[in-house]
């Protein structure tokens, strides 16, 4: 058996190499086995399809090149692609009125004119600087005690209360200890606010005196700044409020107190 393998296989090898072929060298064992598909068929039949591949592409590049090369001749002959002899219609606007430009304007800007004083400023007098002997500088300087200054501050502040009303009393005084509520009255909800649904909030500052009492007020800011339902019932109630006065230098002074009261519904 197998000298018969052999001897076939020497056949085949001598006819595949007698004969002009693209193909491989591959076993017949799909002929010994009588295989007519698969992958041992198809391997034996793929140098039949590789030359006719490459014969039927020499061909076609053969066949483009021959046209492209004879173009103009093809052209000539055949009257397809003649050139169009009929002349372009060209049309051109002319133009009849120029308008003159102006110069350009220099380069260079003129230099301005030098400007003269009207009339000359004299120079400031700041003084001589005189002399003075050693005889006539002090000695030691007095400087005040604490205590002294002290009484001298209570002194000044009770006379300035004294003297003055309440409508002169600057809206930031130094206090040490500023004045506070010991009753406070809360405000009456605008009937008219509360139906229409309104909220804000209202600054008021009132003017606190000696006694605790509160002399007047207004309103220094509304939130919001055009809302001004809730001043009246504002002023009334920081008005109605007891306080305790504030203390500058452990006396009681006249000083502008801030309270903020906020509307708001539940």
């Amino acid at each position: 058996m197998a000298s018969k393998f052999d001897t076939t296989h020497q056949e085949l090898f001598h006819k595949r190499a007698l004969s002009l072929s693209f193909g491989e060298e591959f076993l017949d064992t799909d002929r010994l086995r009588s295989l007519q598909y698969g992958n041992l068929f198809l391997r034996r039949q793929a140098h039949l399809f590789l030359s006719h591949g490459v014969v039927t592409a020499i061909v076609l590049l053969s066949f483009f090149w021959l046209i492209t090369a004879n173009w103009q001749t093809i052209a000539s002959l055949t009257g397809l692609f003649d050139k169009d002899t009929h002349p372009m219609v060209e049309c051109y606007e002319v133009v009849t009125s120029v308008t003159q430009l102006p110069p350009p304007p220099p380069i260079t800007a003129p230099e301005p004119a030098p400007v003269t004083p009207s009339c000359a400023v004299a120079p400031p007098n700041v003084g001589k600087i005189k002399k003075v002997n050693e005889q006539e500088v002090p000695r030691e300087q007095t400087v005040a005690t604490q205590k002294e200054l002290k009484s001298a501050l209570q002194t000044q502040g009770s006379g300035s209360a004294s003297a003055s009303s309440g409508d002169e009393v600057p809206m930031f005084v130094p206090c040490e200890k500023m004045p506070g509520f010991l009753d406070q009255k809360k405000p009456l909800y605008p009937e008219m606010a509360r139906i229409a649904g309104i909220t804000g909030k209202v600054f008021v500052s009132v003017l606190i005196g000696e006694d605790g009492r509160a002399i007047k007020a207004k309103v220094m800011k509304r939130i919001p700044a055009d809302c001004d339902v809730f001043d009246a019932v504002a002023i009334k109630s920081v008005m109605e409020s007891r306080y305790y006065p504030g203390i500058q230098n452990g006396s009681p002074i006249k000083v502008w107190f801030t309270v903020p009261i906020r509307f708001q519904l539940d």
